[in-house]
């Protein structure tokens, strides 16, 4: 398995140089007949977006930052076909349209980036935020660097004669095109994260981020390696630790089983209600790794967003900032670890039109009704009521 891997990276580190490679001798030529041409923009632009073919290697040389392949590229071909397009065809000086087009895209861009850095950050435990929060640095983020762009545009305009930005009314186009991108993500973002989904975030800017986690104060997660857990499994069942074998899959039928699912629920309503806990999904009673490939998912994009949705129809999404589930891979199998911290309010499991009250018993589940029930929530909750 191991091996199968090596060979993968070497095959993708391969096809990067290659693409890379050929970027710059690109840029090159481009370069050598922009400067016998007299065309200052496209030379300027060719040498910059040279060099930073070449500042991934330096950065990570020097200040150990890691830079994806993907994220360097697109950077490249951004920079580089912005500038290039719009001098050589001439679309900022006949097509307004256009350029506000750039403004727009740009804000969008821009704009996932934000949310991106600050739903990482959220998941990393590195802050607490809501998500009126997060959506609201999304959108000052890209309209902070929009208006920064056009200050750039103005400064080249000034400086090397270039132009760029023809009239005022432009540059006041341009920040509206950004702000109503900027707008769109961040809305977009605030209602997806609310959901508990994250389908929305970009992959490539959190790839970048947990890659270079010491940077952004990210504390890594040690509970998530796949030794950790492997101890965690050893030590069996507890308290504050429970494994299930599916998440919706019963075993006996192989069919979907909504009793399956309630197990679940019972058991992350229980943690919810008591002091915390995992659950570990896609592991058996005996401490057998089976994986959630059981369960049948297209991908583990599906299965995230499965679970999520019976969180918000039987719980709440409310409670979704205290559970954080990951798919970790061990020995070529995935589990679904499922954490859940301490809510600060009771919470009741909604089945239908019945609604019940669980706790933690030792390595048990158990419903409270009655009685019990309101002395436990007075003695539990009595400081957040």
């Amino acid at each position: 398995m191991k091996k199968e891997h090596l060979e993968a990276d070497n095959k993708r580190s391969s096809v990067r140089k290659i693409i890379l490679n050929s970027i710059r001798i690109i840029l090159i030529i481009v370069s050598f007949f922009a400067f016998y041409e007299g065309r200052k923009l496209i030379f300027a632009i060719s040498i910059l977006a040279l060099i930073i073919t070449i500042l991934p290697f330096l950065l990570k040389k020097t200040f150990g930052i890691k830079i994806p392949a993907e994220f360097e590229i697109i950077i490249i071909f951004f920079i580089y076909g912005l500038f290039l397009l719009g001098e050589v065809n001439s679309f900022n000086k006949e097509f307004t349209f256009l350029s506000l087009l750039f403004n727009f895209a740009s804000a969008i861009a821009l704009g996932f980036i934000g949310l991106t850095v600050m739903h990482t950050l959220y998941k990393g435990d590195k802050i607490h935020a809501s998500p009126q929060i997060i959506a609201l640095f999304s959108f000052c983020f890209a309209v902070a660097i929009g208006t920064v762009w056009e200050f750039f545009e103005f400064s080249l305009d000034s400086v090397f004669g270039f132009n760029l930005q023809r009239t005022t009314g432009d540059t006041m186009k341009g920040l509206i095109a950004n702000m109503i991108g900027a707008l769109i993500v961040s809305s977009a973002g605030y209602v997806y994260i609310k959901n508990g989904n994250s389908n929305l975030i970009s992959r490539l800017v959190s790839k970048f981020i947990e890659r270079n986690s010491n940077i952004f104060g990210i504390k890594v997660n040690e509970d998530n390696n796949p030794q950790k857990i492997i101890s965690l499994i050893k030590e069996g069942e507890s308290n504050k630790l429970e494994f299930k074998s599916t998440l919706r899959t019963n075993l006996h039928t192989n069919q979907t089983d909504k009793q399956v699912e309630h197990a679940v629920l019972k058991t992350i309503a229980a943690y919810l209600n008591s002091d915390g806990g995992t659950l570990l999904v896609g592991v058996s009673d005996t401490g057998e790794i089976s994986g959630v490939e059981k369960d049948n998912f297209e991908n583990n994009d599906r299965l995230n967003l499965h679970f999520n949705n019976i969180i918000k129809d039987h719980i709440g999404a409310e409670y979704l900032p205290f559970i954080k589930s990951k798919i970790i891979n061990i020995d070529g199998k995935n589990i679904m670890k499922i954490d859940c911290d301490k809510s600060r309010k009771h919470i009741f499991l909604k089945n239908g039109k019945e609604e019940k009250f669980f706790v933690r018993n030792g390595s048990s589940t158990t419903e409270l009704s009655g009685s019990s029930l309101i002395e436990y929530i007075n003695n539990k909750f009595k400081e957040n009521n």
